[in-house]
């Protein structure tokens, strides 16, 4: 053995194993502050990869990014409104939903090509009809959205939704 050792071997026995726990604790400790600059040195070096990998997929995604000419006639013709209201109509009679009451209204931006044709309606039903409702209606059309809900029970405890819909497509020329 080592005579620096044999020398604080006794020393470390009268001190017991508190001074022991210490002695490891502290000898972690200079390993860890060892160790740190080299993680973060690691982690400085990750940060910038990925930062140079962001600043090329923004570079690159620039000129690919679609302008609204492409989007608008990307979106059905106007010609298509009755056909796809008819559609949404019927899908809610399939679903076994009355709908009552309906309001249409149209709106075009001939500067921009875009149109937009909202139907608000009324229907009543069990909430997980009204859901499927929602839900394949969205799936069937993608040009379709649902701009606003409303729901509420009347005293009978059935449930009214009044849902607003917007067609959008290519406004007519």
């Amino acid at each position: 053995m080592n005579k620096a050792l044999r020398r604080w071997l006794p020393a470390a026995r009268r001190l017991g194993w508190p001074a022991a726990l210490a002695t490891v604790l502290t000898l972690a400790a200079v390993a860890g502050a060892l160790w740190l600059p080299l993680g973060q040195a690691r982690l400085d070096a990750r940060r910038q990869s990925l930062g140079a990998q962001r600043l090329a997929v923004q570079q690159s995604a620039s000129p690919a990014q679609v302008d609204a000419g492409s989007f608008i006639r990307s979106l059905p013709a106007d010609g298509e409104r009755q056909a796809r209201t008819a559609a949404l109509l019927a899908l809610a009679t399939e679903q076994g939903l009355p709908w009552p009451r309906s309001e249409f209204r149209y709106q075009a931006d001939a500067e921009s090509g875009l149109a937009q044709y909202r139907v608000a309606m009324s229907l009543s039903g069990r909430y997980a009809a009204l859901r499927a409702y929602v839900a394949e209606a969205l799936q069937r059309d993608p040009a379709l959205a649902l701009e606003a809900v409303r729901l509420r029970r009347d005293a009978s405890g059935e449930l009214k939704a009044d849902l607003t819909w917007v067609l959008h497509m290519q406004a007519a020329r």
